[in-house]
Parts: structure tokens; C-alpha cells; sequence
């Protein structure tokens, strides 16, 4: 397969799981713009080693490590943080303001999670990839993995009382 075609079917088929992550990890939509396309420039210059059938995980694995630098960089300059409610629907309108609501709630909890807690919550919850995926972008045992996504969620639980989505 030639690189412009392989690098073109991968932008195409990760495109969205790529930029909602940076969005949840940065919570600002310029800067998981700025993100996605770092990510789409690391993919270019590492086309001849990035295999077809694990490029989602090297995706995702290059995604959380330039939102973390972000986030970093972003403590060092001593900003405040951005509010959680700053971030824009992700998954579209709902279909009642109670619902709504419920969904801001639930998004405020999960980005008031630390890490790796919300990384977990966003691959596992909300892309719904493997538990063995996440161990690898991650660089964990599955047993951690296991362990921290309950944490999470316990935390989560506790963050949100008794909510129904």
C-alpha cells in the first residue's frame, strides 16, 4: 500500500476517536485542533514503521502523550486551567434539558479525574477499546488497568451520586 493511501485510510478511520480524546484531555477545541494535527504530522514522519493493524493504538498512544505534554507545558506557563464547562457537545444536542444537564454533569466528573483515571474512563467507556489496547497505549498491566478503571469509576460514582444517563 502506498504511504499516501495508507496515511489518508488512517487520518480517515481515526480521525474522530483522535481529536474527542484530545478534546477531553485538554478541554479546548483549538488546542485538540492544534493536537490532532501534531498527531497526523508524527503519523507522516513514522509511515515506513507504523503497522496497518496497530496504527489505532500507536494513534491514540501519540494523541494522550501530546495532550499530556500540553498539559504540562501549560502548568509550567502557571495559566489557570480551563473550566470544565467551557467544552462544547461532543456527542451532539439532547433530546431534553434534563438530559443535558445529566450529560454535562457526567463530562465535568470525568474531566475532574485525574490521571490516569480519565484516560481510562475516555479509552474504555467512551471508545470502548480493549482492556489489552489499553494496557498497551498505556504502558500498564492489564491487572493495573483493571484496577485503576474501577478506582475510576468508584471515583466517578461518588462524583455523581445517584444520576441515570
Amino acid at each position: 500500500m502506498c504511504m499516501n493511501l495508507k496515511f489518508n485510510t488512517l487520518v480517515k478511520l481515526y480521525q474522530d476517536q483522535v481529536y474527542t480524546l484530545a478534546l477531553y484531555l485538554v478541554r479546548d477545541r483549538c488546542e485538540a485542533e492544534d493536537i490532532a494535527q501534531e498527531v497526523y504530522i508524527k503519523l507522516w514522519e513514522n509511515m515506513k514503521i507504523v503497522e496497518l493493524m496497530r496504527a489505532k493504538l500507536w494513534l491514540m498512544k501519540v494523541t494522550r502523550n501530546l495532550c499530556l505534554d500540553r498539559l504540562r507545558r501549560r502548568a509550567l506557563e502557571s495559566r489557570l486551567p480551563v473550566d470544565p464547562e467551557d467544552i462544547n457537545e461532543v456527542t451532539g444536542p439532547a433530546d431534553s434539558m434534563m438530559y443535558e444537564q445529566r450529560i454535562n454533569r457526567l463530562k465535568s466528573a470525568i474531566n475532574n479525574l485525574g490521571e490516569p483515571y480519565r484516560t481510562l474512563v475516555i479509552f474504555r467507556d467512551i471508545h470502548q477499546h480493549s482492556y489489552r489496547d489499553i494496557a498497551h497505549i498505556l504502558e500498564l498491566s492489564m491487572d493495573q488497568v483493571k484496577v485503576y478503571l474501577y478506582r475510576a469509576r468508584q471515583q466517578l460514582k461518588e462524583s455523581l451520586g445517584e444520576i441515570e444517563i
